[in-house]
């Protein structure tokens, strides 16, 4: 006879093996499908290198976009841990995801948990329809280009703030050059630039680096492993957010959101001053949804409801912009003749207009905007696009290929991936605005450019995002231009903890005090 320890021991190795064969079966769902794949690992997909925090996002779904045996295919399946997902790789598919046939992708997969994380579930980022489109609707007023123009000389003056701090730093000794870790100052910028055009309050970052503002902020990107591990869940496995009661949104920094917004906006209703800035469109929607009620298919400008569409503007919206700036100076560090003509460019602007900018004068700097946009097709921020097949019958690849879609199966689209792909973009690691010339730009392949996404389901804040970014270029550069340090290396690594782009270790530069007149 068999004793208890030998009985559980049987017992233990007959749940591994059923867990073990069930992987397998689920992992050859795409060899049964007939679809181009990458083969999976047990238990951990195509993912082994996220769940070990090996590598970066970006350089995960670069290695399935590249893979030697699938590479010219336009769609590829992977897992997702347990669950099957399909790589989108062709453009043309692509515009049918994004655009063309939105009604069947209308949903990120990434999802946080209502009852548990109420700022993540409801904001504009992570809602699901129909609430999504209502949202989405709502909040596009505060958007348009005459919004923008409203909020210049508020990103201009953060803008001045951002050059006298510059000035304020102490030069090296016998040099006219400091060194540190430029995405700091820049989040410093957007934070300030967020706070002011949103909220209505003076946030200070620029002179305390250790205001609540600025702490907070970086509190919701500081990708420790628990963050890491939270992150991935919501974007990969949101099957475990309610179980673990995974967030969004740090504690600490749900805690700040909250009681800073509701004091701003009880402020605001009490002395019934406007500032026509995001609390004011907030206070007009919760005004007139005073006497509605949440539901399934509803959004209610309510309370908490609030919260999540202010918290999630300031959160992407400081630190997008700041990664994309900070990873542009590193580019014009090595590049100093792009650099120079940059700086040029700011010069006879500043020069034509006395030194006063408008929007329309920073809209038309054409070599600025060339600058911009190279530096978005080489760091997008979300280095992948998620959607979901919202459509219940599924949706049908034909002519591409005879396989249907099914209910509920995660999409991706990796942009990073696509961005530096040499079929679409010659020389894709080399930084080149001219790629964006009058002359090039209408040779680039369509849905072959996405930093921002593209469709109804695009950045709604994409306007405000380059904006700030353009200002705050003209700022750092009108009076510094930056180089490499000993220590900068010449290829980035990336923070593999992190969802987002990120510079492992910072972004360490000389920055050299040099006027342009």
């Amino acid at each position: 006879m068999f004793g208890l320890t030998e009985i559980l021991i049987c017992f233990i190795l007959t749940i591994l093996t059923g867990l073990y064969c069930s992987s397998l079966y689920i992992n050859s769902y795409w060899k049964r499908n007939k679809i181009p794949f990458i083969s999976a690992k047990p238990i951990a997909g195509n993912l082994l290198d996220l769940l070990l925090f090996r590598k970066s996002v970006a350089e995960i779904f670069s290695d399935i976009y590249n893979d030697q045996a699938t590479s010219h295919k336009p769609i590829v399946g992977i897992h997702f841990f347990h669950k099957p997902a399909l790589v989108i790789k062709d453009p043309e598919l692509i515009k049918k995801v994004l655009v063309k046939d939105f009604n069947s992708f209308n949903d990120r997969h990434s999802a946080s948990d209502i009852h548990t994380d109420i700022l993540g579930s409801t904001n504009l980022f992570f809602i699901r329809n129909p609430a999504w489109k209502i949202l989405r609707g709502r909040l596009s007023p505060f958007f348009t280009s005459g919004k923008m123009k409203q909020m210049f000389h508020l990103m201009k003056n953060i803008g001045n703030e951002m050059n006298d701090t510059l000035l304020s730093f102490k030069l090296d000794e016998n040099k006219q050059t400091f060194s540190t870790d430029i995405k700091d100052i820049l989040a410093r910028y957007t934070t300030d630039v967020i706070a002011s055009c949103a909220y209505g309050v003076e946030a200070n970052s620029l002179k305390n680096p250790e205001s609540e503002f600025r702490k907070n902020g970086k509190r919701i990107f500081d990708f420790n492993w628990y963050r890491a591990v939270e992150f991935s869940s919501i974007f990969f496995v949101p099957e475990l957010v309610p179980f673990f009661k995974f967030k969004a949104f740090s504690k600490q920094s749900t805690t700040f959101l909250r009681n800073t917004i509701n004091y701003i906006i009880g402020e605001r209703e009490r002395t019934g001053s406007v500032r026509n800035d995001l609390i004011d469109t907030l206070i007009t929607l919760k005004n007139e949804d005073k006497s509605k009620n949440l539901t399934a298919t509803n959004i209610v400008f309510q309370d908490d409801v609030i919260v999540a569409q202010a918290a999630v503007f300031f959160t992407a919206g400081y630190e997008t912009s700041s990664t994309i700036m900070s990873f542009g100076l590193y580019e014009l560090a090595f590049q100093l003749d792009i650099q120079r003509k940059l700086r040029q460019e700011i010069k006879e602007t500043l020069l034509a207009s006395k030194g006063e900018l408008t929007y329309d004068i920073v809209q038309n700097m054409v070599y600025l905007n060339m600058v911009v946009q190279e530096m978005l097709r080489m760091y997008p921020p979300l280095p992948f696009l998620d959607r979901l097949c919202t459509n219940p019958e599924g949706y049908s690849l034909e002519p591409h290929d005879n396989f249907v879609i099914p209910h509920k199966m995660p999409i991706v689209i990796p942009v990073f991936a696509i961005q530096r792909d040499p079929k679409y973009w010659p020389n894709p690691n080399k930084f080149d605005p001219e790629r964006f010339s009058a002359a090039n730009k209408d040779k680039i392949v369509p849905y072959t450019l996405l930093p921002l996404g593209t469709g109804p389901h695009n950045c709604i804040g994409e306007r405000f995002g380059i904006l700030q970014t353009k200002i705050g270029l003209i700022n750092f550069m009108k009076n510094h231009h930056v180089t490499p340090t000993e220590n900068t290396p010449r290829v980035l690594q990336f923070e593999p903890k992190a969802l987002i782009i990120q510079s492992k270790g910072g972004m360490v530069l000389n920055v050299v005090r040099d006027p342009l007149f």
